[in-house]
């Protein structure tokens, strides 16, 4: 009786999905080939990786609300997990067509508010991706209420070497909001601050910038190296993957640097510096931050002014980023004036182990007495529960005082236990990734991501696929030994189903 009704509530999620976005018949007519003919359909057709990826992420997605509606706490993470886990492959991809691009982005904006509506809880208050829905609710609660250049602004702070402080009506509004609607999260906010100013404050100085900028980390994502956004960028300074990998952050299926505090704020030092360098107004800099240079270069020429609270034809978001910002800033400053509380959390501080191989966090929780959770917690760069095979020499936080014998614990591990089993799959002709992913009970976003796939062409018969093999928290991952290697071939006449 269960199973029948699990079953009419996933058609009617699905049925709601497919209406509620808006999908027309005209728009996804692509059908599965049949299997004599993939190998061609996938040297002919780029955009299916595209079809199977976004199938993926809106499957576990109409999953991840049917266990919610049967209070399956850890079922609802986890298919979330895998949802966003596919929107990061599709965010990758070489080339999206304005279609999928319009299907996509409605998706990412659907799926993120319905998560912070309905299941923020799965992060605490602050949620990965609740910094990003608040300034979608700031930007439709302001919306444009004081008309454009008839605001008018009052400068409560300009001092050399420091970023212009103003307020206005529009920043009053977005203050109010703060206060009234969301005290609670905006005070945590706050309280964040104190785990990385120490470190972040110093990077800031070092390339010549000012203090205030400190802030701009509190508006992009609450200080939550975690934080997501819609449009796809990630980490406390909200890196998209390009400006990050342009600024030096490494991204691969292990980890991605741009949740690292200290990476990340390196990053957003260079970036925020040759942005104020190319347009000499801090207004400006910051807008390019929000929406891109060239877009700001656009609304300048358009509109025959270097004013940046005269450009109309900026999107609303970058219209209310700076207000959102000088909002934050001046609540940040004299947070009892705003009835926040002064109460920073204590400084993060952590230990360094060199590492000269991957492991477990598991088995680096056992052997330092730190759970599993807290390591990634100090390690927030990592997408995985292991550390990445890839880096030779990784530098692994772990809390002060406890770094003391790990490297010596962890060596004396039995080789088995010190690379996680992985399997190769050769590829067949007939076969595609999705075949591959079902086959070995892992998902198609798992293999393009172990993979490095960017366009489905590349997916050629005798080619080599690493499997993820499915472990405690996520999948397992390949190593560079050949140890605990199966090769899988596959036989002739195996097929989709």
């Amino acid at each position: 009786m269960i199973n029948i009704e699990r079953r009419i509530i996933q058609i009617l999620f699905l049925l709601l999905l497919i209406f509620s976005m808006g999908f027309s018949a005209e728009r996804n007519t692509n059908t599965q080939p049949d299997s004599t003919d993939l190998n061609d359909n996938i040297e002919n057709n780029s955009d299916e990786l595209f079809e199977l990826l976004f199938s993926e992420a809106k499957s576990y997605y109409v999953e991840a609300l049917i266990a919610g509606h049967f209070k399956d706490t850890s079922e609802v993470k986890y298919c979330f997990d895998r949802s966003f886990e596919a929107i990061t492959g599709i965010s990758e991809l070489d080339t999206l067509n304005p279609l999928q691009k319009d299907d996509f982005n409605r998706f990412c904006e659907k799926i993120t508010n319905d998560f912070q509506t309905n299941f923020s809880y799965l992060n605490g208050d602050s949620g990965a991706i609740g910094v990003a829905f608040i300034r979608e609710e700031i930007n439709k609660a302001v919306l444009d209420t004081v008309r454009i250049g008839r605001d008018t602004l009052i400068v409560l702070d300009d001092r050399p070497g420091h970023l212009p402080i103003v307020t206005s009506k529009k920043i009053e509004r977005i203050i109010e909001y703060f206060v009234e609607k969301e005290h609670k999260r905006f005070q945590e906010w706050l309280d964040n601050a104190g785990l990385y100013r120490e470190y972040m404050l110093p990077i800031l100085r070092e390339y010549g910038l000012p203090d205030e900028l400190f802030y701009l980390a509190l508006i992009e994502s609450g200080f939550n190296p975690s934080a997501y956004s819609y449009a796809h960028a990630a980490g406390p300074w909200q890196f998209i993957a390009g400006t990050g990998a342009r600024y030096g952050l490494k991204r691969s299926w292990w980890l991605d640097e741009r949740r690292d505090p200290i990476k990340s704020t390196y990053a957003a030092a260079k970036y925020l510096r040759d942005l104020y360098k190319e347009f000499d107004d801090w207004f400006l800099a910051l807008a390019a931050y929000n929406c891109g240079e060239l877009r700001i270069w656009r609304a300048i020429r358009m509109e025959g002014t270097r004013d940046y609270w005269k450009l109309r034809s900026l999107p609303r978001q970058s219209r209310n980023y700076i207000p959102t910002l000088m909002a934050g800033i001046n609540i940040a400053l004299n947070p009892e004036k705003y009835g926040f509380k002064n109460s920073p959390k204590d400084t993060w501080v952590w230990d360094e182990v060199i590492l000269d191989r991957c492991y477990e966090l598991e088995d680096i929780a056992k052997a330092s007495g730190i759970s599993a959770k807290t390591i990634r917690e100090y390690n927030p760069e990592l997408r995985r529960w292991m550390t990445p095979p890839e880096v030779k020499k990784y530098i692994l936080r772990v809390p002060k005082g406890r770094s003391k014998g790990l490297a010596d614990k962890l060596a004396k591990l039995p080789d088995i236990d010190k690379k996680p089993q992985w399997i190769t799959h050769r590829v067949r002709r007939g076969q595609t990734l999705g075949y591959i992913a079902r086959k070995y009970g892992t998902s198609i976003s798992s293999l393009v991501a172990a993979n490095n796939i960017r366009n489905r062409n590349q997916i050629k018969v005798g080619q080599r696929i690493q499997i993820p093999v499915n472990n405690y928290h996520t999948a397992a991952y390949p190593t560079s030994s050949n140890k605990n290697k199966i090769i899988h071939v596959v036989k002739k006449g195996e097929t989709l189903s």
